[in-house]
């Protein structure tokens, strides 16, 4: 699979959950890895490593990555025109 999907918790991070719920419904499959937002420079820099923004949702796709929800919906929408 190699598709990442980053995100925030879903309670917290609404921007997360956006290409999380729009993946699950066109059934993209995905891998998905929390990370907390809120808990600490550990966390941060986790994000860091692979959001050049420094924010959540974050996708990559082998070496293409994509910040914000709408940008990562769009990419989607380009990569899977059937779903």
């Amino acid at each position: 699979m190699d598709l990442t999907l980053y995100i925030g918790n879903k309670n917290y991070s609404s921007w997360s959950f956006r290409p999380w719920l729009a993946m699950k419904a066109a059934n993209i499959p995905f891998e998905e890895v929390l990370i907390p937002i809120y808990a600490g420079a550990d966390d941060k820099r986790r994000i860091l490593d692979v959001s050049p923004a420094g924010k959540v949702p974050v996708l990559t796709d082998g070496d293409v990555t994509v910040w914000d929800s709408i940008a990562i919906i769009e990419y989607l929408a380009e990569k899977f025109p059937q779903a």
